[in-house]
């Protein structure tokens, strides 16, 4: 199952307090994740991120003892489609969702 980023960016700007601006990402149909994708993507820039920022978004999205993210561990689907979605809201309450959007949309 593929994922457009134009919907997951859809996605991630609808509970935002201002509406989305127009940008190459949100104009993109051609870009396109798998969950398994997104994931990586979401994991590589929590790791990318300094250790104060890193530990803003650990109190946000709490891991299990695996490493996974604790909300995912009882999933009966894709572990990967859940692991991905609970990243959101943590980066939205974080503040941090506009520099993860930054390392995936294509630059103008």
């Amino acid at each position: 199952m593929l994922i457009p980023v134009i919907m997951m960016t859809a996605a991630m700007h609808a509970s935002s307090p201002k509406p989305a601006k127009s940008s190459a990402c949100a104009k993109s149909n051609i870009v396109k994740l798998t969950p398994a994708d997104t994931l990586q993507r979401l994991d590589d820039f929590r790791t990318s991120l300094p250790a104060s920022d890193r530990v803003q978004l650990d109190r946000a999205l709490p891991r299990s003892a695996n490493g996974g993210i604790a909300q995912c561990d009882a999933v009966k689907g894709s572990r990967a489609s859940c692991e991905a979605a609970a990243y959101m809201p943590a980066l939205r309450s974080t503040g941090l969702m506009p520099r993860f959007l930054a390392t995936i949309c294509p630059k103008p």
